[in-house]
């Protein structure tokens, strides 16, 4: 590897702690200094930390897992005394603080574009606590079971489904006719989502435009 992919990888490893580090930082701003164990600091320091710890280990994933084991642990350590003193038993700023280690070591050794997508998703996810929470509080049962009924149509069944025609003629092909079942099902279950969100006059515009987006011209 050379020394120029080396920094950059090192470099996005150090980035994608900022990032995370900025978001953590602001959730936090209003605590005084020293009260987080984990900052905007200490997150940039972390991505680097498992950068470098991803690029010394080379190809050996045992020294990368014992690189690994002696971060969590006192981070761990330390994040559980910050919980018990604030009586706080959220685990956010602990997983985020493992999940940068990890993403710095993966920009080091896999793909980097990678890393940077899964850290810019971690960070919107993380900066989404608020509408997150309350999409949980106004989520009906029927509005959950219909979701986990679309991904089990479109994870479980669809795959397993032959990807060929049937018949004598040609025409039946299971895992096409399936396919635009689930299609059908997801704009529909969009249109409601849509309609919950914005009212019934937008929603069902919306709904109209994700159908007509799937509409393939000869």
């Amino acid at each position: 590897m050379a020394e120029l992919e080396l920094l950059e990888r090192a470099a996005l490893g150090a980035g994608i702690g900022l990032l995370i580090g900025i978001e953590r930082g602001w959730q936090e701003r209003q605590a005084r200094d020293g009260a987080r164990v984990a900052g905007i600091r200490t997150f940039t320091l972390v991505g680097t930390l498992g950068a470098i710890c991803g690029l010394f280990s080379g190809t050996g994933t045992v020294a990368l897992g014992l690189c690994f084991l002696a971060f969590a642990l006192p981070f761990s350590i330390f994040e559980w005394r910050r919980a018990e003193q604030a009586g706080n038993v959220s685990a956010t700023d602990l997983v985020a603080g493992l999940l940068t280690f990890a993403l710095g070591a993966y920009a080091a050794r896999g793909s980097m574009a990678a890393a940077a997508a899964v850290g810019v998703v971690a960070a919107a996810v993380l900066a989404e606590r608020r509408v997150m929470h309350a999409f949980l509080r106004h989520l009906k049962w029927i509005e959950l079971r219909a979701a986990l009924v679309l991904l089990v149509m479109t994870a479980v069944l669809l795959p397993a489904l032959p990807d060929h025609t049937i018949d004598p003629w040609n025409a039946l092909n299971p895992h096409q006719i399936w396919l635009m079942t689930v299609l059908v099902a997801a704009i529909s279950y969009a249109g409601y989502i849509a309609v919950r969100i914005v009212g019934e006059r937008k929603g069902l515009l919306t709904a109209g435009l994700l159908g007509a987006s799937q509409v393939q011209l000869p």
